[in-house]
């Protein structure tokens, strides 16, 4: 759609973003600018909707000067006939002004859903994009709060107030124009008063922002909470934990209720108090208006047509506060969702220079290669001393068609050695490269196009067994898809569930074993079909006869690819053509299984209690 293209717009990269200055009034103003900016795509309909209401507001405006021309003409001339059309033409402006009025709020309505949806989809889009580092310091109930509730609140606010703003906007300025004609001296008390509303909406508004931030953040932590506790459920009935988790859930909505009671108790003083400024501007006008009625210089007519008009004038200036604590709000929920766009996207998908990295046939190589992850009290990589060093100088080569095993204990870099394969995070010193060519020239999406990874813990969708396995090639047939299943030995136990291949898994796999989401995640893999495949200890978490079955379809799988095997269970690696063993982020040892063996270091120790306590392997290597 033309308006998504165009509101991502208004998420320029970080790079183009403004510093934003310390002083509260510069944040205010940029981030004002920068939300109205979200409304740049629906710019035509805004301006539609804004003639129509300038117009629905025009008419508005012409009722008091026909109570005035029928106290000050026709009721004094007692003329029936001019009665009559003035009543049947203030009737047919009604009717106008009704039609205008139903025509415009469908426009804006429309705009909302309109917006909301955009910004949807462009928040997701820009998470996706975002490296995998971002999502190890977040939780997911907070990023799905903004996507969310805060969408939500942006959407209400901003296409709820800025139509109304013009309108009232339009009465106020029409109602002081009218009103001066009427009797300058008396429009005089409106000057005066104004100023008091506007002090006072300003000191309202900053606390309603202040708190709506507050809510915001609270409905974010109870959404973290409600997201693990229900996708934890096993755990949570297994350990009788309900009463602790609804006491954390109620915890976090605690947060959040006293700071919604704190901006209620502001809301709900900034309309009463300016009415009470408002009203007590009316009872001055009807004093003075009163002496200048009996002074001859107004006629009754006059003093009615500026009451309504007075009113017209009271009533934009309470509903500009209120509009005003609703743009506060609008603003502390585009900060939190401003904070997401801003994070920049993974440095690939921004680099223009990158090539698509040609078929390859499975040359691996590691040149001294290191890394560390971000501390969880810096921003990036630039404060290596704070950082947590988990590669130092690897290298290592893996030639196409070899199986190449990493072991060591828990914590050595195994895993983070295939994630730096894939491109999952950015090293820091060395270099990657596959059949001779860095990675890092190379475009995400086709270098992760060949290679597939299978993890010890597979992800499944909540979709069924066909989709999960399509998802290695979306433009799988359904022969395809049953082959990869037949391959990967999981068509015995599909063909004995209720639908078949066609059978829903539940969330995350839940109505699988675990040997099973295996071979499914295997079937994937197959269906992919990379030519260098990643394992990472893909057979620990299974019984006997599960790694049996198991181990025999990544067999069939590893045939003809590069293979990178992390392994804890030694003796599932004693065939790879080399074993790297790595301890504290160095390789300290590689070589065949009998060559480490020979050697008696670290791997004939593992391997030796790897043998010992065979029944629990995970206290032995991880």
């Amino acid at each position: 759609m033309a308006e998504t293209k165009e509101i991502q717009q208004a998420f320029p990269p970080t790079s183009e973003v403004e510093e934003q200055p310390s002083p509260r009034h510069d944040r205010t103003k940029i981030s004002l600018s920068r939300v109205l900016a979200l409304l740049r795509p629906y710019r035509w309909r805004l301006i539609v909707a804004a003639v129509l209401l300038v117009l629905t507001n025009g008419l508005g405006l012409l009722f008091p000067l026909v109570i005035r021309t029928l106290l000050n003409t026709i009721l004094g001339q007692h003329n029936e006939r001019l009665l009559n059309i003035v009543v049947l033409v203030l009737l047919a402006v009604f009717v106008l002004q009704a039609m205008l009025g139903a025509l415009q709020g469908y426009l804006v309505t429309s705009l909302g859903e309109r917006l909301s949806f955009d910004l949807r989809t462009t928040l997701f889009r820009h998470l996706q994009s975002l490296p995998l580092s971002f999502f190890d310091s977040r939780r997911i109930g907070e990023l799905i709060s903004r996507v969310s509730n805060d969408v939500t609140v942006l959407q209400t606010s901003l296409t709820g107030n800025v139509l109304p703003i013009i309108s009232q906007v339009v009465m106020f300025i029409g109602s002081i124009v009218i009103a001066v004609l009427i009797n300058w001296r008396i429009t005089l008390v409106i000057l005066i008063i104004g100023p008091l509303a506007g002090i006072t909406t300003s000191r309202l508004g900053r606390r309603i922002r202040q708190r709506t931030r507050g809510v915001q953040e609270g409905l974010g932590e109870a959404g973290i909470v409600l997201e693990e506790t229900l996708s934890a459920q096993r755990v949570v009935k297994a350990f009788a934990r309900e009463d602790y988790e609804q006491n954390r859930f109620n915890t976090r909505m605690l947060k959040s209720l006293r700071e919604a009671l704190q901006r209620a108790l502001a809301q709900s003083l900034l309309g009463p108090v300016n009415e009470l400024i408002g009203f007590s501007a009316v009872v001055i006008v009807l004093w003075f208006g009163g002496r200048e009625v009996l002074a001859g210089r107004l006629t009754a007519g006059d003093l009615v047509a500026f009451l309504f008009y007075l009113f017209m004038l009271v009533e934009p200036l309470v509903a500009l506060s209120n509009l005003y604590a609703q743009i506060q709000a609008a603003l502390a929920a585009a900060g939190r969702v401003f904070e997401v766009m801003d994070e920049p996207a993974e440095a690939v998908s921004n680099d223009p220079s990158a090539v698509e990295l040609p078929p390859v046939k499975g040359r691996v190589s590691f040149e001294r290669v290191s890394f560390s992850y971000p501390s969880p009290l810096t921003n990036g990589p630039e404060n290596t001393q704070a950082n947590r060093r988990v590669l130092r100088d690897v290298t290592f080569e893996a030639q196409p068609g070899q199986v190449v095993a990493l072991v060591g204990p828990s914590g050595a870099g195994k895993t983070t050695t295939l994630n730096l394969l894939m491109r999952l995070y950015e090293i820091e010193d060395g270099a990657i490269c596959i059949d001779g060519i860095n990675i890092r020239t190379v475009q995400t999406q086709s270098l992760r196009a060949q290679v597939a990874i299978v993890p010890q813990e597979p992800t499944l969708f909540g979709d069924s067994i066909a989709e999960n396995i399509r998802y290695g090639r979306l433009d799988a047939t359904n022969e395809e898809v049953r082959a990869a299943a037949v391959a990967a030995n999981a068509i015995s136990f599909i063909e004995q569930l209720p639908e078949g291949i066609n059978t829903p898994v539940g969330e995350r796999g839940v109505k699988l074993s675990a040997g099973q989401r295996q071979r499914i995640a295997i079937a994937r893999a197959l269906l992919h079909d990379p030519r260098i495949l990643l394992l990472d200890e893909a057979t620990a978490s299974l019984d006997n006869e599960s790694e049996a079955l198991v181990q025999e379809a990544l067999n069939r799988l590893m045939q003809q690819r590069t293979t990178i095997v992390v392994a804890h269970r030694l003796t599932t690696v004693e065939q790879a053509d080399s074993i790297l063993v790595l301890n504290e982020g160095r390789i300290v040892e590689r070589g065949t299984h009998q060559e480490l063996l020979e050697l008696n270091g670290l791997y004939a120790r593992l391997y030796t209690r790897n043998f010992e306590d065979l029944g629990e392997p995970e206290a032995a290597v991880s």
